[in-house]
């Protein structure tokens, strides 16, 4: 047999997927891809591994029999890509950076640029939205995020305080009438998140949302901004974002924003590579410089 450990990584998307075109997207392929080499390793291993049914593919009694050992060569692989890579003197190559949306606009693309300057051989993927990706896989070497994890094998940085407040627009509030600190939000509609972030929490500035509609769900703050100044209801952002907003006013104007811990997380394996490193002081340093905006939004200028 001829198999090798890259053909597991396409079996392993598949069974966790359960369709070729998710798995595609997982690995960064086509799903024709996909679907080929999980033939092959089918053909090398004399077995099926996945059977197709109309809901997608589900692992066969002999794929359910090696996944243990399928993911736990997938863990040593992670382990070993790890541990080379902590150990990289170099400062050039990619760094997948993991981060919310608004986070990544105000402040990790605009650290990654100035590193840019004198490090021009740094390459960092930026990847947005609200979904945990698992740094101990490797699918992001830092992450930028507002939940601390618990896990032993990673280093965790506060780096500051974000503020939260609500915003609408000022028909929204003209027509419904603004809510009144402490009695909770019944009776008004809502822009929150899909998937809600319950690490973030609480959300609404601590509010009672029994009774509350929620009118439209996105993970993109932009798209709630754009839909709060359309008049479709109250949406809790970063009062960096919300108070440069020029169609929306914050709902409680004189109540101190709400504040999240934010932090920098990366694997104890990581924490030697040149390029991590360099990474991660940059954005440390945009957090620093932009303390005060951060903190407080527009209200610290």
């Amino acid at each position: 047999m001829t198999w090798q450990w890259d053909d597991i990584r396409f079996f392993l998307a598949v069974s966790r997927a359960g369709s070729l075109s998710a798995a595609a997207r997982t690995l960064g392929v086509g799903h024709v891809t996909v679907g080929r080499r999980i033939a092959l390793l089918e053909k090398q291993l004399g077995v099926t591994l996945l059977n197709r049914n109309p809901d997608g593919f589900v692992t066969t009694p002999a794929g359910e029999a090696i996944l243990r050992q399928c993911a736990a060569m997938e863990s040593a692989a992670a382990d070993l890509e790890r541990i080379v890579a902590g150990h990289d003197a170099l400062l050039k190559g990619s760094v997948r950076v993991a981060t919310t949306e608004a986070l990544g606009y105000q402040l990790v693309a605009p650290a990654i640029a100035t590193l840019r300057k004198t490090h021009p051989e740094l390459r960092v993927d930026l990847i947005t939205g609200v979904r945990t990706l698992d740094i101990a896989r490797r699918e992001a070497d830092l992450a930028v995020r507002f939940a601390r994890p618990s896990a032993s094998d990673l280093i965790c940085r506060k780096l500051g305080d974000v503020a939260f407040s609500l915003y609408a627009s000022k028909r929204y509030l003209a027509s419904k009438g603004a809510p009144k600190q402490g009695q909770g939000l019944a009776g008004f509609d809502l822009i929150t998140y899909s998937g809600t972030p319950t690490a973030m929490g609480p959300f609404f500035m601590g509010e009672s949302i029994d009774g509350a509609q929620v009118a439209l769900r996105s993970d993109s703050p932009f798209i709630q901004l754009r839909a709060a100044a359309n008049h479709t209801g109250i949406a809790e952002v970063t009062c960096f974002l919300g108070d440069r907003a020029p169609d929306v006013v914050r709902v409680w104007p004189d109540r101190p924003p709400a504040r999240r811990a934010l932090w920098m997380i990366m694997h104890q394996d990581m924490k030697r590579a040149a390029r991590i490193k360099a990474v991660s002081n940059a954005i440390t340093e945009a957090f620093r410089r932009e303390k005060r905006m951060l903190e407080q939004g527009l209200a610290a200028a």
